[in-house]
């Protein structure tokens, strides 16, 4: 998909080790995630759907896949993007004809990144746009090159912070009194 050798780095967990040892010794985690860039995360390839899919064979892909959105593309171009929240909004509980092409209820020319962009300027724009997910495009040749979830970002965040991550209660509101003797 794209290079993921950075200059030698090969593994996200050693990149993340390197920039979490950096950090401590510059004391400033907010230029690492301003800096790094997408093409060091270890990235799933996103399921893809041709453009004119039925919406049921898009669905039943999804269901098979595990996958919680579908990249819809024309050749090698991403054209849209069809999420789980596209079918809660347009389709679930309406009167839909399911032979439809998936053209009419995905999210078109999506707002994308390519995966030299930084982790700090896709984290902008998915808390700006309310996006989970964004579609990657090659900067050389304008093809799809995959796709940044939410869950890379967290996954990212854990391993720069990981005390912060794993010392913290899943309801600290529960804890109100130490326990034991």
């Amino acid at each position: 998909m794209f290079d993921k050798s950075g200059g030698g780095i090969t593994n996200f967990k050693v990149t993340a080790w390197r920039w979490r040892r950096s950090a401590r010794l510059i004391s400033m985690p907010e230029k690492i995630i301003a800096e790094s860039k997408i093409r060091h995360l270890e990235l799933d390839p996103p399921l893809r759907i041709p453009a004119g899919t039925p919406i049921h064979s898009v669905l039943h892909e999804m269901r098979k896949q595990k996958q919680s959105m579908a990249l819809v593309c024309r050749g090698d171009d991403c054209v849209g993007i069809f999420t789980e929240r596209d079918f809660l909004n347009k389709i679930l509980g309406l009167a839909v004809n399911h032979s439809a092409p998936v053209d009419e209820f995905m999210s078109a020319n999506p707002k994308t990144l390519t995966p030299e962009d930084t982790l700090g300027k896709a984290i902008v724009l998915m808390h700006d746009n309310g996006f989970r997910n964004i579609p990657l495009i090659d900067e050389k040749d304008g093809k799809c090159a995959g796709l940044l979830r939410i869950k890379n970002i967290i996954d990212f965040l854990a391993e720069i912070y990981p005390e912060e991550v794993l010392n913290v209660p899943p309801r600290p509101e529960r804890f109100t009194a130490p326990d034991g003797a």
